[in-house]
């Protein structure tokens, strides 16, 4: 981390505005980046019991040496080039890294450095700890299930948008804006379109009628395959409730298109909340709003967003407004609280709503990868 990431000095960028043309000297970065506490984002009273745990803004030499009296020689670093170079076991057979890791380093030899500070490049994605120890499976598990948001900003506004939706109502995050999501963004909604539907009730043979009728340009199509999520089934929760039949948003929440009249459609009449990174005219998410008008995104929801207080929130650090940064979390926590949810094949966030969010929210146990 470089030094002027702490925005030590710059304090009197706070009084410029995000999107000024000509901000002053030093504070054209200002506002693109900010850091918020993980205590202000989720629960960890549970873990401070039991792991001691120490928050750092500033990560330079100079605040390692100041703070923890630790120079430079003291530290390891674990420097990955890809963000999934490196993934960790704790058993001591070798097992060859599967497609998503290059490399695999066993705990126990981090254990054994010398160095009194580990500095590890990322741990994002929980299946890159391999666990076979039960003490290590049930902390990864532990800690895991305090990850889902408390925030109390966010759960208002949450709680707020779910009451407008009509508290039933379906879910989908949707990732389509970069990388691998969008190279293969047309197969992901086909196979996420398929998902939700089947989720929903319908037979495979009226669906691929239905396809056939709302998209003719996909009529030649076979079904899409759909791999079982293996790590969810060794996981099983208990059956839902039946979706409501009548399930409608609040009579102030105007749908997108038209109702379905025909008997056979009526049920897709459904609330669809769609959690993306793409706006609502992305062309790609046709195949959700042409099959559910009542289809709903987080913009149509800036009503409750400004009840419960989002645009009033602060970096405490920084002064920077919070509202963009924390908007992902918002979308993530309303699509969890769907009756059922689909996600992006190979997203790890589309993961986490589906194996901890939406699991918590329902009171289910939560889906360990890995």
């Amino acid at each position: 981390m470089s030094a002027n990431a702490t925005k030590v000095g710059l304090e009197y960028c706070q009084d410029s505005a995000p999107r000024e043309h000509m901000p002053p000297p030093g504070c054209e970065d200002y506002h693109s980046f900010t850091h918020i506490s993980w205590n202000w984002l989720v629960n960890l009273s549970d873990i401070k019991q039991k792991q001691r745990l120490l928050e750092g803004w500033d990560f330079t030499d100079a605040w390692l040496g100041r703070e923890l009296d630790i120079a430079g020689h003291d530290v390891f670093y674990l420097k990955d080039s890809a963000r999934n170079e490196y993934a960790f076991q704790d058993f001591s057979y070798y097992i060859p890294p599967s497609r998503k890791f290059l490399q695999t380093i066993h705990i126990a030899s981090l254990a054994e450095r010398p160095e009194r500070l580990i500095q590890l490049g990322t741990l994002f994605g929980s299946s890159r700890l391999h666990l076979r120890s039960p003490a290590n499976y049930a902390l990864r598990k532990h800690v895991r299930e305090r990850m889902a948001f408390t925030n109390p900003h966010l759960v208002r506004a949450a709680d707020a948008i779910r009451t407008a939706l009509g508290g039933a109502y379906l879910g989908a995050h949707l990732r389509v804006g970069d990388g691998v999501f969008e190279w293969n963004a047309p197969e992901n909604m086909r196979r996420a379109w398929w998902k939700l539907l089947l989720a929903l009730g319908l037979p495979k043979n009226e669906l691929l009628a239905l396809e056939d009728a709302l998209f003719p340009e996909d009529a030649e199509l076979a079904p899409p395959e759909l791999t079982p999520d293996a790590p969810a089934e060794r996981t099983p929760h208990p059956p839902l409730p039946p979706f409501p039949p009548n399930a409608a948003p609040a009579p102030k929440l105007a749908c997108r298109a038209p109702l379905h009249r025909a008997p056979a459609l009526v049920r897709l009449n459904a609330p669809l909340f769609i959690s993306t990174d793409a706006g609502a005219a992305e062309p790609l998410l046709a195949r959700f709003t042409r099959t559910f008008p009542c289809t709903f995104f987080l913009a149509d929801f800036g009503r409750e967003e400004e009840a419960a207080g989002l645009g009033a929130l602060r970096g405490a650090a920084d002064g920077v407004p919070l509202a963009r940064f924390v908007r992902p979390f918002l979308d993530a926590m309303v699509v969890g609280h769907a009756w059922a949810v689909v996600g992006t094949e190979r997203s790890t966030f589309s993961a986490f709503v589906q194996d901890v969010l939406w699991r918590t929210y329902h009171g289910f146990e939560i889906v360990q990868r890995g």
